[in-house]
């Protein structure tokens, strides 16, 4: 099984108090990971806010170290996941179900490469219909 990994899971292991159940949960499916170009984004945006410093800069090598062991498995939101994620919006708000913007855009992402959604925030995507997985349990 292939897994697309949410912001709050595949930067786990850089937190100051990592969940050892998700860091080893990341070692077990290190060749099944995918992660979205979304994500990449957020990441940056987060380290670009941080003031000039160390911890900017651990944070900088740590993602070009991120993006390239994910090599060939960085997912962009592309023509063909607009499409999916469009059929997936209409559906959602007909539904009454909401998702943020880059939520949605994930799980459009997950179902149109057919991967697990792995997040830690379960809540906002229960209701999606998309498959989802929380290393936590």
């Amino acid at each position: 099984m292939n897994y697309l990994v949410d912001t709050n899971i595949i930067c786990e292991p850089i937190q100051r108090a990592p969940d050892r159940t998700v860091v080893e949960w990341l070692r077990e499916h290190e060749r099944d990971l995918y992660v979205s170009a979304i994500t990449i984004g957020e990441l940056r945006r987060g380290i670009e806010r941080l003031p000039d410093g160390k911890r900017k800069s651990q944070l900088q090598e740590w993602l070009k170290r991120v993006c390239d062991s994910m090599h060939g498995r960085v997912l962009s939101f592309n023509v063909s996941v607009a499409h999916v994620w469009g059929q997936l919006k209409a559906k959602w708000d007909g539904q009454g179900v909401a998702l943020p913007s880059i939520d949605s855009q994930l799980a459009a992402t997950a179902h149109r490469h057919g991967l697990v959604l792995v997040t830690r925030n379960e809540k906002d995507f229960r209701r999606s219909g998309i498959r989802i997985e929380n290393p936590c349990g």
